[in-house]
């Protein structure tokens, strides 16, 4: 770990080399290049199977990490999410973020934070406004006080510059040290990756750096925010989402490969009989058989038949399923986040059910880092628009939304049995407010009264027709009783 800001000098420990190693494996899980991620396997099937021999793939790359990342990412994030500042000040945290799109700086950050176990924030000030953005871990190093995982002393940033002049290209790192109230600014020349010499002030002003940022006036505190998955009292650094599901993945695009190639390779099968089955070439006097393969086996009488594979189907189909339902389990998912499995309408009850352990997670993700993270962003972000605010509030948006249909039998089964209120159904069902609700039950109140009114009306109509037919059946009858002679 590094207990100091002398990002040239201090050499790399183990841990972090090997940090930095991880991310670049966990990039190559998830952008699918698993070529490299896995290339002591490809190289394995390739000596067995030489590309030459056969068209079909070494390794078949079925992407079960990005799968699982953009699952996650979209159950924590497509329902929205709500931050609520002081009211005065609402507007201009709703203009911020509009500028920013902050959503969509969360969503980058959870990637990062999925694949590789830590995303981050940044907050700068530009030009008088103040900026979010997301920065990839693979840049970030922590400093701590006297070795305390629990003190940070700041943060390190370093990124690589190339610059072309005069058609040459030059290569420079940039170097942020974050303390707290300010940010030195370093740009080093740099030979493959190693730091040259330091630049001056006059040269950084060339790159449009100051060497010192000051913002104690706006915020005393660092301008990095980092978020992290769960992880051991031992260790600062967040774990990858793929870490303990990396071998099952692995297992399974094994499995379908190998299995792939065995029916490429008797995709067209060879056809086994005797020599009597073949037809003779009158010209070279042999016996052949066109347009296919064909093994020559036993004497006169043995009938032709396809030498075809025991694929043993059942077994490979159970096969990949164990492994299948392995990584379900590691990885809290169930078939259903993946579109599998899927059978009529299910209820919002019976969903929350399948998707326990989901849910679980990500209220995981929720309380361990994101919800404190980002409300540490937006108190600085408002401090640096020159609008601090006293407090932030973060709601998120559920992942599995609220069955309508249940959620009305629920409340009309509660009024029935007078343990609440018809003004409180509709302000729930209507998500209204109290004086919307009241306007909504005198409009019920009317419709009832017209009903009635017309009711009313219905009958006395009915009861008047009524009379009237008396009154032609008494005259009929009269005329029948005394004839007009």
């Amino acid at each position: 770990m590094f207990t100091n800001f002398d990002i040239k000098n201090t050499k790399f420990d183990t841990d972090t080399i090997e940090r930095f190693s991880q991310y670049d494996y966990y990039r190559n899980l998830y952008d699918g290049d698993f070529n490299k991620a896995f290339s002591s396997t490809v190289l394995k099937i390739r000596k067995r199977y030489p590309l030459d021999n056969t068209t079909a793939q070494s390794l078949i790359n079925i992407n079960l990490f990005w799968a699982l990342t953009d699952f996650f990412k979209g159950f924590l994030t497509n329902q929205g999410i709500t931050v609520n500042v002081d009211d005065d000040l609402q507007d201009e945290w709703d203009e911020i973020a509009k500028n920013n799109n902050f959503i969509s700086v969360l969503k980058e950050v959870y990637i990062d934070n999925s694949r590789f176990g830590n995303g981050l924030f940044k907050v700068a000030l530009e030009n008088g406004k103040a900026k979010i953005f997301s920065i990839c871990p693979d840049c970030w190093i922590p400093v701590f006080n006297q070795g305390n995982l629990n003190d940070i002393a700041g943060h390190i940033l370093v990124y690589p510059l190339e610059i072309n002049e005069n058609g040459v290209k030059k290569e420079y790192k940039k170097v942020e040290k974050h303390h707290k109230g300010y940010v030195e600014n370093e740009i080093w020349t740099a030979n493959n990756g190693t730091f040259g010499r330091l630049l001056d002030e006059d040269e950084m002003a060339e790159f449009n750096t100051p060497m010192v940022d000051d913002f104690s006036e706006y915020w005393n505190d660092f301008l990095v925010f980092p978020t992290k998955n769960s992880t051991e009292s031992d260790s600062y650094f967040g774990e990858s989402d793929y870490k303990r599901c990396k071998s099952i993945v692995e297992e399974i695009m094994l499995t379908i490969s190998q299995n792939s190639k065995i029916i490429n390779r008797h995709a067209n099968p060879k056809l086994a009989g005797s020599e009597q089955n073949l037809e003779m070439n009158p010209i070279t006097n042999e016996r052949i058989f066109p347009d296919s393969d064909f093994l020559k086996v036993g004497t006169d009488g043995i009938k032709p038949e396809y030498i075809t594979a025991d694929l043993q189907a059942d077994a490979i189909a159970k096969h990949i399923e164990t492994l299948t339902q392995f990584f379900y389990i590691l990885t809290k998912t169930p078939p259903q986040a993946y579109g599998l499995d899927i059978s009529g309408n299910m209820s919002g009850e019976s969903l929350r059910k399948i998707f326990i352990a989901a849910l679980s997670k990500v209220d995981d993700i929720k309380q361990v880092s994101f919800t404190s993270t980002i409300q540490n962003v937006v108190s600085c972000a408002m401090a640096l628009n020159s609008t601090p605010v006293k407090s932030v509030n973060i709601a998120w948006g559920e992942p599995i939304p609220a069955d309508y249909s249940e959620l009305v039998n629920t409340e009309n089964s509660r009024v029935a049995a007078g343990t609440q209120s018809k003004l409180t159904t509709i302000m729930t069902l209507d998500n209204v407010s109290e004086e919307d609700a009241m306007a909504e039950m005198e409009r019920m109140e009317l419709e009832r009264a017209d009903k009635m009114s017309l009711k009313e009306a219905l009958e006395q109509m009915k009861q008047e027709n009524s009379k009237d037919f008396e009154s032609d059946t008494d005259k009929v009858d009269d005329a029948q009783n005394n004839p007009i002679i």
